[in-house]
C-alpha cells in the first residue's frame, strides 16, 4: 500500500482532495504538512472525527512517516523548496502548485537526471491542472491551431490565486506553439495601447489575459481566429472535486512516467 503525504493539507485544494483520498483502499495518507494547525488531527479539523492523520510543521516530522509519494498543493515558492527536498530524500512528488518559473523547472529536471543515475531515485511530476477536461481542452487546442491565423487565451480564476497567468494558460500556449507559430511581435504594425498592457501578456506568439475575481474557481477560454470565422474552446471547473479524478490518475500511474514530467496529458491516451 502506497503511503502518501499531502503538502498544503489545510488549504482549500489540499483539504478537499485529502477528504477523498482517505476513503481509498489501495493507498494511505500518512501525514500532512502545513503552516497552520500543526500537531492537530486532520479528521478532527475537517471531518469532526479523528483520523489519526497528523499535520506536520516541518520536513523532519514528515520523514518519520516514510511517505512514498508527496502531493503538493501549496504555492510556487514553497513547492520548489519541497521538490528539492523530495529529490534529495528520494521521495516521489506530484506537484499541483503553479508559479514555478521555467528556469527553476529546468534546474529541477537537471537535478532529477543527476539523481536518476544513482541506485536510488525519485520522480517529479508537475501537474498545472488536474482537471481531465482542462487537459482535453489543451490537447484539442494544440491539434487545431494549425488551421488558424491567430490565438488568444483568457483565463479566469478566483481572486485568491497568487500567480498570473495561470500554469494552465502557459502550458496551453506552449502546447499550441509546438504545432503553430503565430506572430512574433506583441503588437501589430499599426496597433497602439492607449492604456499600457491592455493587450495582455504575450507568450510564444499568443496573447494571454488573466481575470481574478469572485465567482470563478478555474476557467479558461482559447479563442482562434482566421478569415471570416472564430472558434472558441472553453473549460470550466465549478468545484474542486473536478480535480480529484486527475489526482487519482497521477497517483496510480506515476510508475509509468520518466523521472521528470509536466502535464497530465502524459497519462491520457488521445
Amino acid at each position: 500500500m502506497k503511503k502518501i503525504a499531502v503538502f498544503g493539507i489545510c488549504g482549500k485544494m489540499g483539504s478537499t482532495i485529502t477528504k477523498e483520498l482517505i476513503k481509498e483502499n489501495n493507498f494511505k495518507v500518512v501525514c500532512g504538512l502545513d503552516i497552520t494547525n500543526i500537531g492537530k488531527d486532520f479528521g478532527e479539523l475537517f471531518l469532526s472525527k479523528p483520523e489519526g492523520l497528523k499535520i506536520c510543521g516541518n520536513y523532519n516530522d514528515v520523514l518519520k512517516y516514510n511517505p512514498e509519494i508527496i502531493i503538493d498543493f501549496t504555492n510556487g515558492e514553497s513547492a520548489f523548496n519541497s521538490i528539492l527536498w523530495a529529490i534529495n530524500n528520494y521521495i516521489n512528488i506530484i506537484v499541483g502548485s503553479t508559479g514555478i518559473s521555467n528556469e527553476k523547472l529546468n534546474y529541477i529536471e537537471k537535478l532529477c537526471k543527476e539523481k536518476f543515475n544513482h541506485e536510488k531515485f525519485c520522480k517529479v511530476f508537475i501537474v498545472p491542472n488536474f482537471s481531465i477536461g482542462a487537459v482535453v481542452m489543451m490537447k484539442f487546442s494544440s491539434l487545431i491551431s494549425k488551421y488558424f491565423e491567430s490565438c488568444e487565451i483568457i483565463e479566469m480564476h478566483h481572486d485568491q490565486k497568487r500567480d498570473a497567468p495561470s500554469g494552465t494558460a502557459i502550458l496551453t500556449a506552449e502546447m499550441i506553439s509546438k504545432q503553430k507559430k503565430f506572430k512574433s511581435d506583441r503588437l501589430s504594425k499599426n496597433e497602439v495601447e492607449t492604456i499600457s498592457s491592455s493587450r495582455g501578456a504575450f507568450y510564444n506568439g499568443i496573447h494571454i489575459h488573466s481575470i481574478r475575481t469572485q465567482g470563478f474557481l478555474a476557467s479558461q477560454e482559447v479563442i482562434f481566429g482566421t478569415t471570416g470565422q472564430t472558434l472558441k474552446i472553453r473549460h470550466d471547473s465549478i468545484d474542486r472535486l473536478s480535480f480529484y479524478p486527475g489526482v487519482l490518475l497521477a497517483i496510480n500511474n506515476l510508475d509509468k512516467l520518466p523521472f521528470f514530467s509536466i502535464g497530465l496529458d502524459k497519462l491520457i491516451d488521445f
